[in-house]
């Protein structure tokens, strides 16, 4: 068994360590702690690719079910002056 560093699995996926970082949850990628670090296996980032799960290939409806809070759309404001009154 090979384990990788969020750097070496990076480039393993051919991905940036920050976004590895940021998107290993949300992508699924099979990992676990070790020390308080997250490491990833070689042959479970193998199968995991050869299964076609890579970060383009996930579904952003499942990205929103698993933590990842959806955009809001802008809100449009109205200005109004320190008495409440509204300008414009």
């Amino acid at each position: 068994m090979v384990i990788l560093s969020v750097q070496e699995a990076a480039k393993f996926l051919g991905k940036t360590p920050a976004a590895l970082r940021n998107g290993y949850k949300r992508w699924g990628v099979p990992h676990f702690r070790l020390g308080g670090q997250i490491k990833f296996t070689q042959e479970a980032l193998q199968e995991w690719v050869e299964k076609g799960m890579t970060v383009e290939s996930v579904d952003p409806a499942a990205a929103a079910k698993n933590g990842r809070r959806a955009r809001r759309a802008p809100v449009e404001t109205k200005a109004t002056s320190h008495s409440g009154t509204r300008i414009g």
